[in-house]
Order: structure tokens, then sequence, then C-alpha cells
């Protein structure tokens, strides 16, 4: 009896399989393995060791099966849903083109999908529902029957119908949290920071990295006079700095402009303050701006 051969739980292709038995230092099925394998022409063969019960196929859904309706298309299936009448609240875009065949169609709902079935009237034993009144749309049917689908649209053709007691509906699977907003940054400014000899006659230009609500700049734009120049020269306190904001959206630029020529030889404070947001909230980290005017 020859030698058992390497057993590999998952194989993908010929090359992974020749992979496993270079590294075990062995033949596969008589393989030399020092040679191109397969050659053109052979035929793969895989001799199984082992087997591992593979895991049943969950059982179809409305929403399963309107998510990927070729998987299931053909295929006799079993699904309850709340009976949703002729599309009475439009769960659906518009019946299937064999519904113009049909004597009978109606839609079921489960959760966030519906579906189309058809070939059956909504009656049994105990129950005959409206297909357009919204007086049975409480209830719950149990449809089995065959599932088809085209043109994009599926429906399970009715053999046979049960009502049964209402479900309680599972949420739809949750997203995962969408990632943190990038907070906007300021790339540059002009004058630039602790720059020197700056015109009296300058305006302040802020370029952002990203996109800044307008209106969140509003009072949160704070322009001085250094304080403690104030006190060496004696006044009680620096004269106040009249400005108007202006910001560019398309540029994402600020321009903050001055009523008059700043005062010579003095240091201006430039602040944005806390609160100051992109377009999708994300907020700004307060940044100063200081420079020194010219004569």
């Amino acid at each position: 009896m020859a030698d058992p051969v390497l057993a590999v739980e998952v194989i993908g292709t010929a090359v992974e399989v020749r992979a496993q038995a270079l590294a075990h230092g062995r033949d596969v099925v008589g393989v030399d393995t020092a040679e191109r394998w397969p050659r053109q022409g052979e035929v793969v063969v895989l001799r199984a060791t082992g087997f591992t019960p593979a895991e049943p196929p969950l059982a179809p859904s409305v929403r399963a099966i309107a998510l990927d309706p070729h998987r299931y298309e053909s295929q006799r299936v079993t699904v309850a849903g709340q009976f949703r009448g002729r599309n009475l609240y439009g769960d659906l875009p518009h019946a299937p083109a064999a519904a113009a065949e049909s004597r009978h169609e109606f839609v079921v709902r489960s959760g966030d999908a519906a579906i189309w079935v058809l070939g059956r009237r909504p009656k049994g034993r105990g129950f005959e529902f409206d297909v357009n009144s919204r007086i049975d749309t409480r209830r719950w049917l149990e449809v089995a029957g065959v599932v088809h689908q085209a043109r994009g649209l599926a429906w399970i053709e009715a053999e046979e119908l049960r009502e049964v007691e209402p479900e309680r509906e599972r949420p739809a699977e949750e997203l995962p949290p969408p990632p943190p907003a990038v907070p906007p940054e300021v790339l540059f400014s002009a004058p630039t920071d602790e720059e020197t000899d700056v015109p009296p006659a300058t305006s302040v230009r802020i370029q952002f990295s990203r996109d800044i609500d307008p209106a969140s700049l509003e009072g949160r734009v704070r322009v001085s006079y250094l304080g403690a120049e104030s006190v060496e020269r004696g006044e009680p306190q620096a004269p106040v700095i009249e400005t108007t904001v202006r910001y560019d959206a398309g540029r994402r630029a600020m321009e903050i402009g001055f009523a008059r020529p700043l005062d010579r030889f003095r240091t201006v404070k430039v602040e944005l303050l806390e609160g100051i947001t992109g377009t999708d909230g994300a907020p700004l980290a307060p940044w100063v701006l200081t420079f020194s005017v010219g004569g």
C-alpha cells in the first residue's frame, strides 16, 4: 500500500498543492516537485485523507432572496413575511413581468426587504386576505414555492400559503461607525507667525485645509494689540482694532481686513477661538498668529 498523501485542508490552485509538497519534501500522487506541475494535458487529482462535515446552509429569508436571487433561482423555499397587499405601501418599484400572466400577486415584507408572491390567492385554512385593502397588512404569511428572477426582480411562485404568528422584526445589520471626521487645520497665513516689519496697511489671510462653516466664524475671530506693550507705553488699555472678516469658500481662505491702518511698531495678535468648525462639524483647534507692524 502506498504511503498516505499529504492531507491538504484547503486547496485553491494546483500551484498551492505543489507548494505544500515542496514544504514537506515529498511527492504528491507521483508528481515530481522539481518540475512544473501540472504539465499541459495533465489532470489534477487530489486524494482525500480526511473529511470534515460542512455547515448546513442558512435557511433562506425574504432579505436573502431579495439581495441574491441568483443563488436561489429555481429552488423551492419557505419564507415568512408581513402581508403587504398588492404593493400597497410601495415596498417594491413594480411587479415583475410575469405578474401579467398571473391571476394573483401580492407582496410580503420582512425587516428591510420585500418580495413578490405570484400564482396563489392569499387564501387558505382560516384566512382570506384582500390584496387591495390595508386591513390585513398586520398579519403574516408563510409562503412555500419556487424562486424566479428576471430583469433584476425576484418573485416566488407560490405553492402553499399558511398564516403564521407575526415575528419580531430583526433590525438591519448595523454598519460600523463612520471614521471620525478629519479636523480642519490652518495651512499657512500671510503675514506669517512672528513676522516683523509688516506694513501698517496690511490685511491678514488665513488658508484652511478643509471647508469651514462660515457661521462658526462669527464672534470667534479676535484681533488685538499685545497688552504687555500697552502697559509699557503707559496706556490704560490697548486700542481697539476694528476688523471685517470675509470667508472665501471656493479657496477655503479667510481674509481679515482693518478699518484703518494698524499702529506702527506694535505687535498684533490674531486668535481663532474654540468653536470654529468644518462644514461636517469637525472642530478647528484654537490657533494664534502674532506679527509686528513696521514703521
